[in-house]
């Protein structure tokens, strides 16, 4: 199963200032409802915040980009609709993660779990990809039975490098935004009208709430939003044009999601050297190794937004190299 696609830009602008102003309008409220609640991170020796702060504004990222997709992608196609079902139960146990707490093999266990379910309905497949070094060249080489794990683990991982990567004010909902704006491009260069909205929905949602969350923070997206962003960059990486990008090259993914990606993995090599748990937070992160140095906040931020776009940058150039945009 593939996204659809169709052209044309209005669609995909106007799906950008509508998630963006939808994020924009309810990020406040949100915040202010999660105070009610008491759903509020407080400081410890972990955390760079310095005083109690709302979570739950993943909300109104969830309801941003869905507002724009909604309204510009319809009729609803299957995979959209196998999304939308995935993120409400994602961001539904994440919304009772942030204000209760859950044991994190249960949310892990969520993950493969609507992750399979995607793969399993046809909403989400990497069926292959093409390894550009082969011996004769270019060899497209065809996953068969692996396309099931490797989907699914690409999904848990990306989900996952988001989620790690939200540690400083603005820092995972810029790289957010960054990211989708490459894929809304990639996919509109390439036709797929239907992922280029969803890009450009996610880009602005993230966009919106970042007023809220650049130094210092009013509010945290928490779990809620982190997970919501990396579950949906993870599907439109995986399918749409980079379906057909990654039948040209592995790199443009790993591209586009490079800083989450060399986040997860180099945190997860240093706690399995250090002999610790894996999902047992610590200040191995590189924003903490950046901050350990005697960066400040704003600069390893800005800094790495700059990789950000720029590993994007390169991700274009690539395609537009190979002639596929």
């Amino acid at each position: 199963m593939e996204w659809g696609g169709g052209g044309g830009r209005g669609p995909v602008i106007a799906a950008f200032a509508v998630a963006a102003l939808v994020s924009l309008i309810l990020t406040p409220w949100v915040g202010r409802l999660a105070v009610r609640c008491g759903a509020v991170d407080r400081p410890d020796e972990r955390r760079t915040h310095r005083a109690p702060t709302p979570t739950w504004g993943g909300l109104a990222i969830f309801a941003g980009f869905w507002g724009g997709v909604l309204i510009f992608t319809w009729p609803l196609s299957l995979p959209v609709v196998a999304l939308l079902a995935a993120s409400i139960i994602l961001v539904a146990v994440s919304v009772v993660d942030d204000w209760r707490g859950l044991p994190p093999l249960l949310r892990l266990g969520l993950h493969f779990g609507l992750a399979a379910a995607l793969w399993l309905f046809g909403a989400v497949r990497i069926y292959g990809f093409e390894w550009p070094f082969g011996p004769g060249g270019a060899q497209y080489v065809h996953l068969g039975h692996w396309s099931l794990p490797l989907t699914v683990a690409w999904i848990v991982v990306i989900v996952n490098a988001i989620n790690w990567l939200d540690g400083l004010d603005g820092l995972a909902g810029g790289v957010a935004a960054i990211a989708a704006a490459t894929l809304a491009v990639l996919a509109a260069r390439m036709g797929w009208r239907e992922t280029a909205v969803m890009g450009a929905s996610l880009g602005g949602a993230a966009l919106g709430f970042l007023r809220y969350n650049v130094k210092p923070a009013r509010i945290f997206m928490g779990d809620t939003g982190a997970m919501f962003l990396g579950l949906v960059l993870a599907c439109m990486a995986a399918i749409g044009p980079l379906k057909v990008a990654t039948s040209v090259t592995v790199l443009i993914p790993l591209l586009v999601l490079g800083v989450p990606i060399y986040d997860l993995f180099t945190t997860l090599t240093r706690r399995m050297l250090g002999r610790k748990a894996p999902h047992v937070a610590d200040r191995q992160h590189v924003h903490h190794r950046l901050l350990g140095r005697g960066w400040s906040e704003d600069m390893v931020v800005l800094v790495l937004w700059v990789i950000t776009g720029g590993l994007g940058l390169v991700a274009v150039l690539v395609l537009r190299w190979l002639g596929r945009i």
